[in-house]
């Protein structure tokens, strides 16, 4: 009888160890599933998206002095937006204004493939030239719409300067996120609401 309970003591030791790591194990499991199924429902929430991956992607950023400035006014609070789908809107973009000072990379406007992606851009007349306050949040679509959400910072970091510029922001989008050939409505939203509507035929 000694020499049995000698051997059975070990296993009534030893059992309960691996049954705390195995309910550790599931418990850990359990949570990593949530994790993922969380995840899952937020990309669900946004159509354009299939990974983690926003689906758009800086191009450039800084100010502009837009032509006929004046005619907005000293105190103007006002957003301009626009889509472009060809490297003929982009240069009339670019030749809507007098005067810029880039933050990005100016080259990389050079490398736009616009067979496979779109432009989003948008400046803020007027802020002090301070900090880069303009930035795109997201970018969403579902069939014939789309909502690029934009937020402007009232307190930036930065130097500030003594005169007014408008803060600008440029973002690349696939054309696949849009329907082919058909016109889709984009709202452009600043922190929150919407600012400003344009239609396009992005793809």
């Amino acid at each position: 009888m000694n020499s049995f309970e000698e051997q059975e003591a070990p296993a009534v030791v030893r059992w309960p160890m691996p049954s705390l790591r195995l309910a550790a194990a599931v418990v850990s499991l359990a949570a990593a599933i949530a994790v993922v199924m969380t995840w899952g429902e937020g990309w669900a929430a946004h159509p354009g998206r299939s990974s983690g991956v926003p689906p758009f992607r800086y191009v450039n950023s800084g100010w502009i002095a837009p032509h006929h400035a004046q005619e907005a006014g000293a105190f103007s609070e006002d957003l301009r937006a626009f889509v472009l789908v060809s490297q003929e809107d982009l240069n009339a973009f670019e030749d809507g204004y007098v005067g810029k000072v880039t933050r990005g990379n100016a080259t990389t406007l050079g490398r736009i493939d616009f067979d496979q992606a779109a432009l989003l851009a948008a400046y803020y007349v007027w802020r002090p030239v301070q900090g880069d306050p303009l930035t795109v949040a997201d970018v969403s679509a579902v069939g014939n719409s789309a909502v690029v959400e934009l937020e402007l910072s009232y307190d930036p970091q930065g130097r500030e300067y003594p005169y007014m510029y408008a803060p600008m922001v440029m973002v690349a989008v696939e054309r696949s996120l849009f329907p082919e050939d058909e016109v889709v409505e984009f709202v452009f939203k600043l922190n929150g609401e919407p600012a400003m509507t344009l239609t396009a035929t992005p793809n």
